[in-house]
């Protein structure tokens, strides 16, 4: 387009020619966004007015436009910053790279879904949900070594464990939508358990007591109770396993999501993830 025509030009092109344009206070109205907004969203490279006067501002955008803010608004919901935006629309070669990371959101969704339909169920007699089938992440963690008699001396010994990954660097501790805090069953016998206690560090996390858990598929359940309960759905799950000729491919997982930390003295709340890794198909 020729960025040199005149304003009343591109006004009875608007009216007279296929497609519609918007100026840049129409577009503030249509998209829900400010005009300052729609300035940056140019300056990073991810919209770009079809004719533009630099010196008294006016600008002509058209539907593709509209498009693509209402699709940058949804990705920055999901958390990416204005550069991951704009490799999105304009770099084919990390096309891979985001569907590998929606994939990831789409699972960490599935999560936080079946934790408010587990929420749902307090009021029902069985406090435990439908089993379901995930994609766990990779993860870098900071571990430490717990043993106990029950499985609410295991959740306990996460103080211990948190303290020491947070005095190792603070900065490494990942506070992201990724299972922060997790327990992993290296062995159960007459004498009690023995876990791994992990807490979610960054990825370029290289210190002490450095652990790596790669992307597995699973199959779990959600249960909100007292750890001492735990049993319960642990076997449901593992009959499931059984019935349905699973294979299993790592230890048992308990992602512990909602505890004594948030819920004080309310067993009956307490929200714990349980999950064996298993072969994918």
């Amino acid at each position: 387009m020729n960025h040199n025509t005149s304003y009343e030009q591109w006004d009875k092109i608007n009216k007279d020619g296929p497609n519609t344009l918007y100026k840049i206070g129409e577009m503030t109205k249509i998209c829900d966004v400010t005009r300052k907004a729609l300035l940056v969203y140019e300056e990073a490279g991810i919209i770009s007015p079809i004719v533009k006067n630099k010196q008294s501002g006016f600008r002509y955008y058209t539907l593709e436009d509209v498009r693509k803010i209402n699709i940058l608004k949804t990705l920055q919901g999901l958390g990416l910053s204005l550069t991951e935006i704009n490799d999105y629309f304009n770099d084919s070669s990390k096309i891979d790279i985001y569907i590998k990371r929606f994939e990831t959101l789409r699972n960490q969704l599935d999560d936080r879904i079946s934790e408010l339909k587990q929420r749902k169920q307090n009021n029902k007699k069985s406090p435990a949900s439908k089993i379901e089938f995930t994609v766990l992440p990779k993860q870098v963690f900071y571990a430490g070594k717990a043993q106990g008699d029950s499985f609410s001396e295991i959740a306990d010994e996460f103080r211990r464990t948190f303290i020491q990954a947070v005095s190792t660097n603070e900065s490494h501790v990942n506070n992201t939508d990724k299972p922060s805090i997790m327990s992993l069953l290296l062995e159960r016998s007459l004498e009690g358990y023995t876990f791994l206690n992990l807490v979610s560090m960054d990825d370029d996390y290289d210190g002490p007591s450095r652990y790596v858990l790669e992307e597995t598929a699973a199959v779990g359940l959600a249960f909100r109770g007292p750890y001492e309960e735990l049993l319960t759905p642990l076997k449901q799950l593992e009959d499931y396993i059984k019935e349905n000729h699973i294979t299993v491919t790592g230890p048992l997982r308990l992602i512990w999501l909602e505890g004594p930390t948030a819920l004080g003295n309310q067993p009956e709340r307490f929200l714990t993830k349980i999950l064996y890794p298993i072969k994918k198909g």
